[in-house]
């Protein structure tokens, strides 16, 4: 059988700029001359699946991204090796159009692959194209194109706000140099990608019988949790849309109540966030069956199914379940890497490692200011003296070393020396990955996540704007799980222990006035949350996301870089506008698809606030 390639171009104007720079080679080519047609290749369910395996192996291609946009601008990351200038001018908020870290093609190649799946194989079935590929296979396949179009999709939304929002395949060079797209409003494509994701949640796959495919491809279970990130990130875009504009200058229009739009996005956040949890906290439940635990054994009375430490044993007992192993436990959804068909040689460039076997730090090192109270039990931002994830996450070599490389992930097994303090550092050398073939799978969704998104929504829907209705109790007591199973020599009873921690304090978190109080305690839930996830999520570009979401949320930005990230003053004057929270278009991109460059027929506004480094 011959060998066959799909050659797609990308999407309208968003391809049309590769159009000068690739050759045949540069894409999945998936035929091997011209274009593709339905009566060449989608012939057979092997087809359909084919595409579909290259619309997830695209995006394990896109990590790099990921990182660039969503954790290099934050307050987690530092920049080492100082003749990255393209780095240094990103965190200092100038963003040049011209660098091709704003190339946004390679996620609308994984678009365009979803595309080819959602519009072919509809045409196999409503044709009976292959008779052994009828609805009942074709649903399943449909809801998982869905939903990972979606997540790139959401990707381009939080790094650039607005963007060109096709729906239908482009199969040959003509189709897409002949494309020309505006931007759709983040606002609104995320309104489009909820309801297809919600739609097609119903008839997606719940198990796929090994844990490779159910982390690592869509199911009904990591739906949810794309749907809860995106009906988080809508009600952010959503409070105070009145008063923002676009590139062009024109307000949003938007007819509706938004103050009840906004509820509702968060009360359907905090719906899908416990969907997972109970999935998660039975599966834990069937486990514990099977190994005949007892039933009034501590392992089963947890609130969530997350793995605990113990001071009594020096393994870090949760580093070693999520980024030890591969597909674990807490995994929700996953990118697969086998180290042979695919690297993950993000993490050796830009963190630890330098790809050819040998160890060392990467293009980034973390904030010190992560690591500045080691001599306190805890910190309300950072790490503290109990906290695991300071030796997990960051290299310890000795007290006051001027740079934390981040090793998380690339490190498969850590272990401390003394639980109550960590800068005595570990009790064996931590054991790495193999550099040069480097395998660790990249976390999109995991449990811990799906918490502070809950912990979040709840924040916001206390929040005076909302009024809302929510358990701010268990918005602490979810944040306060994460924060004690990473400490656990904390001491949350006795007053006058040397490691008491008075936010694990039952008597305090669980206080009924607690969910009395005013916007004030539903702000210093917020602040919890956030600084959580921070500890938490260093190093999986989240970070970035999560200041942006919050200036969305305020319609201000000044106020959130001082407080969030102590940004320095040259920085938060450029960053003034809400626009200048997002990237610029590529500069390759303008010339073909932007208004007033090439040849006149263009659609898009570059971003107002980056548009005076534009170079002809």
């Amino acid at each position: 059988m011959k060998k066959i390639n799909i050659k797609t171009m990308l999407l309208g104007a968003s391809i049309v700029a590769m159009a000068g720079l690739t050759s045949c080679e540069d894409y999945l080519t998936i035929y091997p001359t011209g274009s593709i047609t339905k009566e060449d290749y989608w012939n057979t369910s092997n087809d359909v699946n084919n595409v579909r395996a290259a619309a997830y192996s695209q995006l394990t291609t896109q990590v790099d991204k990921v990182l660039i946009w969503g954790e290099f601008r934050s307050d987690n990351v530092t920049l080492n090796k100082m003749d990255q200038t393209k780095y240094l001018r990103l965190q200092e908020a100038v963003l040049q159009p011209n660098e091709n870290m704003y190339d946004w093609a390679g996620l609308y190649k994984g678009i365009n692959y979803c595309n080819e799946v959602l519009d072919n194989g509809q045409y196999m079935v409503d044709n009976d194209v292959d008779p052994s590929f009828q609805t009942g296979d074709w649903m399943p396949i449909k809801a998982e194109m869905t939903a990972l179009r979606a997540l790139y999709y959401f990707y381009l939304v939080r790094a650039y706000r607005d963007v060109p929002y096709v729906k239908s395949s482009v199969s040959t060079d003509t189709e897409a140099k002949a494309s020309r797209i505006a931007a759709t409003p983040g606002y609104e494509i995320l309104e489009d990608l909820i309801k297809d994701v919600e739609e097609m949640r119903q008839v997606a796959a719940k198990n796929y019988g090994n844990a490779t495919d159910n982390k690592g491809r869509w199911t009904t279970y990591s739906m949810s949790a794309l749907l809860a990130d995106m009906y988080l990130w809508r009600a952010c875009l959503l409070k105070g849309i009145a008063t923002k504009s676009d590139a062009s200058g024109h307000l949003y229009a938007y007819s509706g109540n938004e103050k009840a739009e906004i509820t509702k996005c968060l009360e359907k956040c905090i719906e899908h966030c416990d969907a997972i949890i109970k999935y998660q906290t039975d599966e834990r439940n069937k486990r514990m069956d099977r190994m005949n635990t007892p039933a009034d054994s501590p392992l089963r009375q947890y609130p969530f199914p997350l793995t605990q430490n113990d001071k009594d044993l020096l393994n870090d007992l949760a580093y070693d379940a999520v980024f030890g192993s591969k597909n674990g436990d807490e995994s929700v959804f996953e990118l697969q890497y086998d180290g042979v068909n695919n690297k993950n040689g993000s993490l050796n460039t830009f963190f630890y490692g330098n790809g050819s076997g040998s160890y060392g730090a990467g293009v980034m090192v973390a904030n010190q200011n992560l690591c500045s109270g080691m001599t306190k039990v805890y910190n309300d931002k950072g790490y503290g003296k109990l906290d695991y994830r300071f030796l997990s996450y960051l290299l310890f070599e000795k007290p006051g070393q001027s740079a934390y490389p981040i090793i998380k992930n690339v490190a498969s097994h850590v272990s401390v020396m003394k639980p109550e303090d960590m800068t005595a550092g570990y009790s064996n050398a931590p054991s790495f990955r193999n550099n040069s073939n480097m395998s660790a799978n990249w976390p999109v969704y995991r449990l811990t996540d799906v918490m502070l998104m809950k912990s979040e929504a709840i924040a916001r829907m206390l929040d005076s704007y909302i009024a809302g209705d929510a358990s701010k109790s268990l918005g602490f007591h979810m944040v306060n799980a994460i924060f004690r199973r990473n400490n656990p020599a904390a001491d949350s009873l006795n007053t006058g222990a040397a490691n008491y921690v008075e936010r694990l304090n039952p008597n305090i978190a669980d206080n009924k006035s607690w969910a009395d109080q005013d916007a004030r305690t539903a702000t210093e839930l917020l602040n919890y949350t956030m600084n959580e996830r921070q500890r938490e999520f260093l190093g999986e570009g989240k970070r970035w996301f999560d200041i942006v979401r919050e200036c969305e949320w305020r319609g201000a930005t000044e106020d959130v870089l001082a407080d969030w990230m102590s940004a320095p003053n040259n920085v938060k004057n450029r960053c003034r506008s809400l626009w200048s929270l997002y990237n610029p278009i590529y500069t390759e991109e303008m010339k073909v698809n932007g208004v007033g460059y090439g040849d006149g027929n263009g659609m898009l506004y570059q971003n107002p606030i980056w548009v005076k480094y534009m170079t002809d």
